[in-house]
């Protein structure tokens, strides 16, 4: 064959007949054009013919293909100008011949030699834009066209085809890319036909098209260069057509453009044709220049910038190597189908592909249109009875369904069960494919063990002979390929795999490591393709994995949206799945339901437990089983470690026991992830819930600590965690993995280490315990608890020390936070071993000392507390001197308990130093002389100075509110001080306000239940009492009792303040016999906490002794007031408030057993100390005034009662108001004296002001109440 230069064009000649043999029909075509050249043109162009198969009608037609070297004859310029044209000339008087160059419809390239049969067809299709026949012509100086040229010489026993249409996209055709498939599949109609054309196929009676089903099963491979599968770069095409207004090629632009949807849509449909069909992609390593108009002579060339026209993910398919044969070709998208020798290296690969097709080819497909054999009915792999006994899980296997359901019958589906181990996924999953079977018997279920790539090869080997793989027992064939195209095949019918225990992503993908050695894209370390390539993504067959591990089975189905998790059951279905394994009567069933939630709801370890009840019975029932596994950790491994009884519904070769289940997937991820082991054995030390990323790693090695935590995550061990208002997420694990993992760890000797290091982790992580870090105490607070809970190493210094930090900065925190006796034993395990390993005077011994003090004050145990902060002052003093702030701090402490005993005079002057050194070492202003300004006023008002007081705490509220914010701990205190010593002086209703401020802030920033919160609960009933509102104050009274006695326990000090306050309150209602129980319980509580003659010691006998006045026990009453009278004057002084009103009451017993003269004179004493030390309008101050009225009245004295009276009641209007019960009570008496000195109209009006008053404020239940209305009837009566 002659070879042709390169600029000359090629023409095909059709309708040639075939009356003439070949050799004489060429003679007469060129004697034909020979007539139609011009006398110049005979002798300078060189006609070159070739006489070639019509692929339309070969018995009666031939085609030629016609070179004319030096030109182009003036006969066919037409078709140069109009390239998609024909031309027509006679041939002689019967035949007409057609001349074109568009090349439309199929033309063979060469006649196959005879001496053999015709082994295969090659049909080459060139792209959009591409010109059938120029497309596959080289550059090079002989413009060899290589599917002519080359493959004649190469393949002579092959069909070569070429086919054309039009693709010009500057022509006006309005073709799409489903056009141009239609009109092939049409061509090819016609020419299938045609038996020497195609290889001869039998026709089947498939519902297709029988041509079409034939082809497709004709077809054995295909060569791709560079085809856009998901569009390429048409921008400069766009341009090219930008300046012809709606040109009809833009709607095919957007059809083939990057990344197109149709384009996507339709590659999805292609891959699942392919099946079973060689696939070779060549794609390009270089880019290509743009098209650029010429401004010269208005033409578009290839001048512009360099791009990718079809970049690599567009050019492969992306099947398993098997399939898909992925080439790179060192060229540009123009030049990719262009060889010009025969030693280019695209054209050596493409040859060596065809060749190797050309051998297999025919008896591949003639196997394919052999008769079709019988195929068996469509049946189940599943190894597994039925659990007749199935529960629950409905929710889970409703989303197995609706995920397959959604691909409806047309799209390959995959989906993931994943899960811890042991929680139930395979039963789902043996559930699921029976229930398959029973609604569509016609569809087979394959069952996959897929722990290793043995297991996965003997199923697929049990899949050919359960599908009667004629090959099957064939020892060369490849079993694995044989089922993949098995299941590939549409004929063969829908099917479900399950990929059961797909644990291991390295059975199925291979590493980089493998991939390097290889120099394969999927090749597993043993050389073979790697498994996941086996699994078909064919549309009439879906999948249904089980995997433990999360990246496994994400790798497996695609994508995270077709993975459904599997958590441990409902507890119903977790009970009823309980009693399917043995009977549990009705007595039984709160213990059952116990067990289940000690199981935390895991199938596997419920199932296990029934087991191992169900053979002991009646010994081991299910209350002795729950009994032996809260015992102990070491009986909790040893009962989910049993393995007596078998499941056959669980694979033969896995361990059956929870704990050990747990510990092959901690060996597997040991295996592949080291680290992960490590994290995982770092949380099972900590608490399981709410493990901060903080004590897990530092933030050095935070990829590797990803790394880890995802690997955990994706096997199920640990759960993210996610918290509002935190800045980062925390881990959890179940209560059982947690057990699994330490016991692993101790059956690999590692346990130890990993306590020590997670001792030193929290050490590190646990703050100080001040304000400001409790929101990071309260998350790490219960892993110190549990880090600390394990058995100390006393020969580890490192590890004591570490205890010890830990010890005493969770102790500090619980302190803060009024937990006050857990704060006092972990602090006393912190003194006791920095004192063994430190020394008694070590400064951090020294802190862990202040702090116990501080956890021992709280719950009142005053004397001892003051030892502690003894201890640490002297230590201090001597270690870091007289001014040093650890020093002043323990001063600070030390006053504080003083005070708390009522040594007033010795706290004063502890709190003066500490308020000086603190002001000289800090400043005014710092948070720590504020405490001291604090502290000093509270001293100070306890001593009576309430001015002073009240200087101090507004100085200390006004500093913390600038320092601290309004809402620091701190500051609340300064409300309540500043609150406390304003009831003192008298000011309700500026107290109250304080009062609630303070509660307010605390139940915010403390909780409801704080120790300080209740303070300000009981502080602000007190405040409510002395204004009169007493349905309020008793509520608050109560809240703080209730409270206090949960949190510090009914004999604390604090919660005896409470009973006394409550004691109050129900004397003010009248509620005698109620009040009197009360303030003894305070009393008796507060002589044995705080002894005899302590000032609250003191208030309680006082308050007792009024409330025995009321019920007329006056002799106990005066006994009491003498009492308490003495001890303040011994503890307090002569002139301090506490003890005036000692006097005060004093007076009123002495009245009421008619000792007038004794009585008066103790009110008026009372009356000139209040008057001097709170004033004259302070309602102390006009108790004492009414007092003396009283004491007066009865002694005969009315005017100087009625001036005393009316006094009092003056003050009371304007300071209490005019309904308060101490104003209508002085109302009451003042009606009363008037009353008795007949002057009735006043007294009738006072009367009635008084019931009105009591009416509003006490009810008419209340004695005082009753007393009243009885003397207004009885002035009435009299009156009538």
């Amino acid at each position: 064959m002659m070879a042709s230069s390169r600029k000359s064009i090629v023409f095909r000649v059709t309708g040639l007949a075939t009356t003439q043999r070949d050799d004489m029909l060429e003679e007469a075509l060129k004697a034909a054009i020979d007539s139609h050249l011009v006398e110049e043109e005979r002798s300078g162009i060189q006609v070159i013919t070739a006489i070639v198969p019509s692929c339309y009608d070969e018995d009666r037609e031939r085609a030629a293909l016609v070179e004319f070297r030096g030109g182009v004859p003036k006969f066919l310029s037409g078709l140069v100008v109009n390239p998609l044209g024909d031309w027509q000339i006679e041939m002689d008087d019967e035949t007409d011949i057609s001349f074109d160059c568009h090349f439309f419809g199929f033309t063979q390239l060469y006649a196959p030699k005879p001496d053999a049969p015709t082994a295969a067809d090659i049909i080459a299709i060139t792209g959009l834009d591409g010109h059938p026949y120029g497309s596959w012509r080289g550059k090079g100086n002989l413009g060899r066209m290589w599917l002519r040229d080359f493959l004649s010489r190469d393949l002579p026993h092959c069909r070569t085809m070429i086919y054309g249409y039009n693709s010009k996209l500057s022509s006006h055709g309005i073709d799409t890319i489903m056009d141009y498939g239609r009109e092939l599949m049409e061509e090819i109609k016609k020419i299938r036909n045609e038996t020497d054309c195609l290889i001869k196929a039998v026709q089947t009676n498939e519902d297709d098209h029988p041509t079409i089903a034939s082809l497709h099963r004709a077809t054995y491979g295909i060569l791709l260069f560079a085809t856009p599968h998901k569009g390429l770069v048409v921008n400069d095409i766009q341009k090219m057509l930008a300046g012809q207004e709606n040109h009809p090629r833009d709607a095919l632009l957007q059809q083939i453009k990057h990344k197109s949807d149709l384009l996507i849509s339709q590659l999805i449909d292609f891959k699942n044709l392919i099946r079973d069909r060689k696939v070779v992609s060549f794609y390009e390593t270089e880019q290509t220049r743009q098209l650029e108009l010429d401004s010269e002579n208005r033409r578009w060339r290839r001048t512009g910038d360099f791009v990718t026209a079809v970049d690599t993910d567009s050019a492969l398919l992306q099947l398993p190597d098997h399939v898909e044969d992925k080439i790179p070709l060192h060229s540009d998208h123009s030049m990719i189908v262009k060889f010009d020798n025969k030693n280019a290296l695209g054209y050596r690969s493409a040859l060596d592909r065809l060749k190797q097709f050309e051998q297999d080819a025919p008896r591949v497909v003639a196997a394919r249109f052999a008769k079709i054999q019988i195929r068996p009915n469509a049946s189940s792999t599943v190894p597994f009875q039925r659990d007749s006994m199935f529960v629950g899980r409905e929710d889970t296997i409703a989303k197995i369904s609706k995920k397959h359901e959604k691909t409806a019958s047309q799209n390959h589906s995959r989906v993931a069960l994943v899960g811890l181990g042991g929680v139930g996924k395979s039963q789902i999953a043996i559930e699921y494919a029976y229930r398959i079977r029973e609604s569509a018997p016609q569809i087979w279920v394959f069952w996959i063990h897929a722990s290793n790539t043995a297991r996965f090869e003997q199923a697929y080997r049990d899949i050919a002979a359960k599908v009667e793989l004629p090959e099957r027992d064939d020892p060369q064939v490849d079993i694995l390929r044989l089922v993949y195209n098995w299941l590939c095949d549409e004929r063969n019918g829908r099917w479900l795999i399950i990929l059961d225990n797909a644990d291991d992503e390295d059975v199925f993908f291979c590493s980089d490591t493998d991939l390097q050695a290889t120099g394969q894209d999927s090749l597993g370390s043993n050389g073979r393709t790697s498994l996941a390539s086996f699994l078909p993504q064919a549309s009439n067959g879906w999948i249904l994995v089980t995997s433990r591990n999360l990246l496994a089975a994400i790798n497996l189905v695609g994508m995270q949206d077709n993975v459904i998790p599997v958590e441990p059951m409902n507890e119903e279905d977790a009970l009823v799945l309980l009693q399917t394994r043995f009977s549990v009567s009705k007595s039984s069933e709160r213990e059952a339901r116990a067990l289940v939630q000690a199981l935390e709801y895991i199938p596997l370890a419920v199932v296990q437990a029934a087991a191992y009840i169900r053979v002991r019975e009646p010994r081991i029932t299910v209350s002795t089983y729950l009994e032996l596994f809260r015992e102990s950790e070491a009986n909790q491994a040893h009962l989910l470690k049993n393995e007596d009884i078998r499941d056959l519904r669980r694979d033969a070769s896995i361990r059956h026991a929870v704990i050990t289940t747990w510990q092959i997937s901690f060996e597997q991820i040991r295996r592949t992830r080291p680290a992960a082991v490590d994290l995982l054995a770092l949380m099972s030390m900590f608490d399981r819930q709410g493990i901060p990323e903080n004590l897990l790693h530092e933030s050095t090695d935070r990829l590797q600590f990803e790394d880890a935590a995802a690997a955990l995550i994706g096997f199920s061990l640990v759960k993210v965690q996610t918290r509002e208002q935190r800045e980062k997420q925390s881990f959890e694990m179940h209560r059982l993995v947690q057990l699994s993992t330490r016991k692993w760890l101790e059956l690999n000797q590692q346990l130890q280490k990993w306590k020590k290091k997670s001792l030193q982790n929290v050490a590190v992580a646990f703050p100080n315990g001040q304000y400001e870090t409790w929101t990071a105490c309260q998350m790490l607070f219960p892993h110190a608890e549990m880090v600390l809970s394990s058995p100390s190493n006393d020969e580890d210094r490192d590890e004591l020390l570490n205890r010890a930090t830990i010890a005493q900065n969770t102790a500090w925190y619980l302190c803060l936070m009024g937990k006050y006796a857990a704060s006092e034993k972990v602090g006393r395990a912190g003194v006791e071993t920095r004192e063994k390993v430190l020394g008694h005077e070590h400064l951090d011994t020294l802190t862990s000392v202040k702090n116990l003090g501080s956890a021992l004050e709280g719950q009142g145990k005053y004397e001892e507390a003051e030892a502690m902060h003894r201890r640490a002052l002297n230590g201090r003093e001597r270690m870091l001197g007289r001014e040093h702030r650890d020093t002043l701090i323990s001063v600070s402490n030390l006053g504080t308990v003083l005070a708390k005993q009522g040594k007033y005079d010795e706290a004063e002057a502890v709190h003066r130093r500490d308020l000086e050194g603190s002001e000289r070492v800090f400043g005014r202003e710092h948070p720590d002389t504020l405490t001291s300004v604090s502290n000093l006023g509270w001293v100070l008002e306890r001593q009576g100075k309430y001015e002073e007081a009240e200087a101090m705490f507004r100085r200390d509220l006004e500093g913390s509110e600038r320092v601290l914010g309004p809402e620091h701990p701190s500051t609340l205190v300064s409300f309540s001080n500043l609150g406390s010593v304003l009831t003192r002086l008298g000011k309700y209703e500026e107290a109250e306000a304080m009062r609630r401020r303070d509660l307010e802030g605390s139940e915010r920033v403390l909780g409801q239940d704080h120790p300080d919160t209740l303070t300000s609960v009981s502080s602000l009933g007190t405040v409510l009492e002395i204004q009169g509102k007493y349905e309020e104050a008793k509520a608050m009274h109560r809240r703080g009792l209730e409270g206090r006695e949960k949190e510090l326990g009914p004999e604390h000090p604090s919660t005896l303040t409470s009973v006394s306050n409550l004691g109050s309150v129900l004397k003010r209602q009248g509620k005698y016999g109620e009040a009197e129980a009360m303030h003894r319980r305070s009393l008796e509580g507060r002589e044995k906490m705080l002894g005899r003659e302590h000032p609250d010691t003191l208030t309680s006998v006082g308050k007792l002794g009024s409330v025995l006045e009321s019920l007329g026990k006056y002799e106990e009453a005066e006994f009491m007031q003498r009492r308490g009278l003495a001890g303040r004057e011994r503890m307090l002084g002569r002139g301090h408030p506490d003890t005036l009103t000692s006097v005060s009451k004093l007076g009123s017993v002495l009245e009421s057993q008619g000792k007038y003269e004794e009585a008066e004179m103790m009110q008026r004493r009372g009356l000139e100390g209040r008057e001097k030390m709170l004033g004259p309008e302070h309602p102390d101050t006009l108790e004492s005034i009414s007092n003396l009225g009283s004491v007066s009245e009865r002694q005969g004295k009315h005017d100087e009662a009625e001036a005393m009276y009316r006094r009092a009641l003056e003050g009371y209007e304007k300071v209490l108001g005019r309904e308060h019960p101490d104003t209508c009570s002085t109302v009451y008496y003042l009606a009363h004296l008037l009353h008795k000195q007949k002057h009735y109209n006043d007294a009738s009006e006072l009367y009635r002001r008084a019931l009105d008053g009591y009416r509003k404020v006490l009810g008419m239940n209340h004695p005082t109440a009753i007393a009243c209305d009885q003397h207004y009837q009885s002035m009435i009566k009299w009156m009538d």
